[in-house]
C-alpha cells in the first residue's frame, strides 16, 4: 500500500539532525510543503501535492503537525512533524519550497481577501500549471473505513461552535431543528469540537474522534450538514456530499466544492470576509431557514449513490 514512508515526531530533538536523517531515509525532497495554519489548510494541501506528482515531482515531503492527515497517501513521501525553522533551512539547502497560502488578512479591518479559487492558488503558488481538480485527498484502509460505519444510514451534523470566525457560525438551534427531522430517516452522529453545542438525540462524538475516525464516519454518510471549515473539507476529500451553510461571509465558488449543496445568504454586504466584525447584526445567516437546510439535505441523501462532481481549473503557464 502506497503513502508516506516517514513521520517524524522527536521535536526536541536538533533541526539539522533530524533534516540529515530523514533526508537519507528517503532520499532528498524536491519538493517541500508547509502551511502552518488550520488543519483545513493542511488537507488542501494534498491537492497541491497530487498536481505536483501528475508533473513529475518524484519525492514530496509535507510540514505538519497532524500527520495522519497523508497516511496512506501515496502523493507524499514523508510528512515531518515539525516547523517552519526546518522548512527554511531545506529550502536554503536547495529543495523547492511552497507555502501555499491563498489569502491575505488585513488585522485593521478584520477583512480577508482570496484573489483566486483557493485550491487555484494554492497551486500556483507551486508553480503548477496547467488543469487541475480542485478537491483535496485523505486515503482511508479498508479497515478503517468499515469502522466508520456506525449505522446503516447515517448523517453527520456539525452544531455551530465558539471559533475563530464567528461570522462563519449558523444558530445551534436551527441545527436543532434540521437534526430533528432528518433524524426521522437515518441516525444523526455529531462530528466536531468538544465546545459545540450540543445536539439532542444525537450520537454525541464531539472531541471523541481521531480525524482519521471522523473521516472514516464521514465516507459512510448519507450526507453532511454543517458550515465553512476542515469538516467541509475533510468530508469532500473522502467523497461525502455536503449541505453548507454560508452565510454571506464566502463566495463558494472561491471556497467551496460544486459536489456540495452550498446555501448561501444574500444580502448587500455579502460577501464581506469579515472574521468578527458584523454590522448587520449577521443579517445573512438569519435569513438562512432550517427548511432550507433541510430540503437541501433531503435532497443530497437522494444522490447518495452517484459519483461525486469534481470541478476542474485550468492555470495559465
Amino acid at each position: 500500500m502506497g503513502g508516506p514512508r516517514l513521520t517524524w515526531t522527536w521535536q526536541a530533538a536538533p533541526s539539522r539532525l533530524l533534516a540529515a536523517a530523514q533526508n537519507a531515509y528517503i532520499g532528498r525532497p524536491d519538493h517541500l510543503l508547509y502551511f502552518g495554519c488550520g488543519i483545513g489548510d493542511d488537507l488542501l494541501c494534498t491537492t497541491v501535492a497530487r498536481e505536483l506528482k501528475k508533473r513529475g515531482a518524484e519525492r514530496i515531503v509535507m510540514f505538519s503537525r497532524r500527520p495522519e492527515l497523508f497516511q496512506f497517501n501515496p502523493d507524499i513521501d514523508a510528512t515531518y512533524n515539525w516547523g517552519a525553522d526546518a522548512f527554511g533551512r531545506l529550502q536554503h539547502w536547495g529543495a523547492k519550497a511552497t507555502h501555499p497560502c491563498y489569502f491575505s488578512y488585513d488585522s485593521q479591518t478584520d477583512r480577508d481577501t482570496y484573489p483566486d479559487k483557493i485550491i487555484v492558488s494554492m497551486c500556483r503558488a507551486a508553480k503548477v500549471t496547467g488543469k487541475i481538480q480542485l478537491r483535496p485527498y485523505l486515503h482511508l484502509t479498508p479497515h478503517e473505513k468499515a469502522k466508520g460505519r456506525l449505522f446503516d444510514s447515517q448523517v453527520v451534523i456539525q452544531s455551530a461552535g465558539k471559533g475563530d470566525l464567528p461570522t462563519k457560525d449558523w444558530f445551534p438551534d436551527r441545527y436543532q431543528v434540521v437534526a430533528d427531522t432528518l433524524g426521522a430517516r437515518a441516525k444523526i452522529i455529531q462530528l466536531g469540537l468538544a465546545g459545540d453545542p450540543p445536539i439532542r438525540n444525537a450520537v454525541d462524538l464531539r472531541g471523541k474522534t481521531s480525524l482519521r475516525e471522523a473521516a472514516a464516519i464521514l465516507a459512510h454518510a448519507k450526507v453532511f450538514v454543517g458550515q465553512v471549515g476542515f469538516l467541509m473539507h475533510l468530508a469532500r476529500a473522502v467523497e461525502c456530499r455536503s449541505v453548507i451553510v454560508y452565510g454571506g461571509r464566502e463566495d463558494p465558488a472561491i471556497t467551496g466544492y460544486i459536489a456540495n449543496e452550498n446555501i448561501v445568504g444574500k444580502t448587500a454586504c455579502s460577501p464581506c470576509l469579515f472574521r468578527s466584525r458584523c454590522d448587520f447584526d449577521h443579517e445573512c445567516m438569519k435569513i438562512i431557514t432550517p427548511e432550507m437546510v433541510i430540503t437541501a439535505a433531503l435532497r443530497t441523501i437522494e444522490c447518495h449513490e452517484k459519483p461525486l462532481p469534481v470541478e476542474t481549473a485550468n492555470i495559465a503557464g
